[in-house]
């Protein structure tokens, strides 16, 4: 284990009840690719209260670590959530899509991603294809609709 990971570590097994350290341990993990440790410093981190100036970025690592553990249905929620109280982050729906899509939710996945998508170039970028992308989102959305029912 390398010197930063362990200190990293070492602070939040001194410090349990730091939202700082424990999302720091959280990050640390993640990025050395051990995401099975990483995750229980998420929950402890959400446990304890996200400051809002670091929510953003903590959500997506979080709603990413969860997929990849394969808490599914935690990762959409989270995400989902997050992405409905700000839908102005496009990279909360980029990451919805990716859990949707793990969760076997391929019609939801695609118009998601196709909604981050149009949120992210807004209309600036797609050369007039916008109108044809929408449509196209709302018959995936329809699709998703009717295959949940």
């Amino acid at each position: 284990m390398d010197t930063d990971l362990e200190l990293i570590l070492q602070r939040a097994a001194e410090q349990p009840d730091d939202v700082d350290a424990r999302i720091a341990a959280a990050y640390a993990l993640d990025r050395a690719g051990r995401e099975e440790e990483a995750v229980h410093h998420y929950d402890a981190a959400w446990a304890l209260g996200i400051p809002e100036q670091r929510r953003r970025g903590f959500v997506v690592g979080y709603g990413s670590t969860l997929r990849n553990v394969g808490r599914l249905e935690e990762s959409v929620a989270i995400l989902g959530n997050a992405s409905a109280a700000d839908p102005s982050y496009p990279a909360f729906k980029a990451f919805l899509a990716l859990s949707l899509f793990s969760s076997g939710e391929r019609a939801a996945a695609l118009a998601t991603m196709l909604d981050a998508l149009l949120d992210a170039a807004g209309g600036a970028s797609l050369d007039g294809y916008e109108r044809a992308l929408v449509e196209y989102q709302q018959e995936l959305l329809d699709e998703a609709v009717a295959g949940s029912r």
